[in-house]
């Protein structure tokens, strides 16, 4: 069954290039923005909203009706003293 089927030559042409695209890269001008937006910009701007939100939006009251732990029903464990 195998033998009837026919390969797309497009789809061959794309796995020899992805399979060789580390021994032909460059760093070009191009190449070193994307590499300075993905691996330094976008993690620094997620850094600086968590911290500058830290603590502003409280997600209990969006996820969770009851609260968990009620003053004077919580007992703890012997572990957790």
């Amino acid at each position: 069954m195998a033998g009837t089927l026919k390969p797309d030559p497009a789809f061959q042409k794309f796995n020899v290039l992805k399979e060789k695209y580390g021994t032909y890269f460059r760093f070009t001008p191009r190449s070193i923005a994307f590499v300075a937006l993905s691996m330094v910009a976008v993690p620094s701007a997620l850094t600086y909203f968590a911290y500058g939100t830290d603590g502003q939006i409280n997600y209990n009251r969006k996820f969770r009706q009851a609260k968990v732990l009620h003053g004077e029903d919580y007992v703890p464990r012997a572990k957790d003293l």
